[in-house]
């Protein structure tokens, strides 16, 4: 196949697809859920936030608050180290099978789409120079439960995001996750802001980029019959995977998600200059 370039297994169960481009392409139906202009507002306008006010960020639900867990993020804040923009700088850390990363999200029902602007870079260069330093947008499947009784293989999500993957220059990686399995793609980016959007039309969900001056580019579609009804939704930060891998290689799950990692390398600042929610 032309676009498939190289599919790499991990370890058993964990795959990773680099992309010399999406390939995804949109149904008849779907050709308005990529047009340039913003949908009208509704209902779920009421969850968007152009972090302007430093008071807003009180209205997120942090993921590790909500379920009990470490707080991977080192810093995090809105309008107050660049105005208006949510600053979100997380620790050592990543999203992949049953492991966490730093997530802020809001809780949505039924099908949504949310879109948002957002900046990566270095804490010194314009590219991240760590592995799998990257930000953007998530759907999950909430726990409840908590902390206290988890269990391993629950974790159903997906994403996208934007920064640097498995090299030292910009990618796009889309990761879906089911029963705590992960299937990744990596395809090429573009430093500077990119728009990410996330869709969700009853069991599929779409995923969707757009450079500075470019068309909405479907990245990625999944059909995920095993999504309940209401996921969170929201920020998502990650960073330094040559720091943290060892924990995945050895599988110690419950010695990762129950610290921080605030001895490794972290390379990454995430702006996000605004975020926006409506039905499609």
């Amino acid at each position: 196949m032309r676009a498939l370039i190289l599919a790499l297994f991990i370890l058993p169960g964990c795959i990773v697809t680099r992309l010399p481009a999406p390939t995804a392409r949109l149904a008849a139906d779907e050709q308005h859920l990529a047009a340039p202009a913003e949908p009208p507002a509704d209902e779920l306008a009421a969850l968007d936030d152009e972090f302007e006010d430093p008071a807003s960020l009180a209205a997120w639900q942090s993921f590790s608050r909500a379920e009990g867990w470490p707080d991977q993020t080192k810093q995090l804040d809105v309008a107050t180290t660049s105005p208006g923009h949510l600053t979100f700088v997380p620790f050592t850390s990543f999203w992949l099978f049953d492991y966490h990363a730093p997530f802020l999200f809001r809780e949505v029902t039924g099908d949504f789409m949310v879109t948002t602007r957002v900046r990566v870079t270095g804490s010194e260069t314009e590219v991240p120079r760590r592995k799998y330093s990257l930000a953007g947008l998530m759907a999950r499947a909430p726990h409840p439960e908590g902390s206290r009784a988890w269990k391993k293989g629950q974790e159903h999500w997906i994403f996208i995001t934007t920064g640097t993957g498995d090299g030292d220059v910009p990618q796009i990686e889309t990761k879906n996750t089911v029963h705590s399995k992960s299937r990744l793609q990596l395809s090429p980016g573009k430093s500077g802001w990119v728009e990410l959007r996330l869709v969700r039309r009853g069991a599929t969900f779409l995923l969707f980029r757009r450079f500075e001056g470019e068309a909405w580019v479907l990245a990625r579609r999944e059909d995920k019959p095993d999504m309940p009804a209401t996921l969170q939704v929201g920020p998502i930060a990650y960073t330094d995977w040559d720091s943290s891998r060892s924990y995945f290689v050895w599988g110690r799950v419950r010695a990762y998600n129950r610290r921080v990692l605030d001895r490794g390398r972290p390379d990454l600042t995430a702006r996000f200059d605004w975020i926006r929610f409506r039905r499609p």
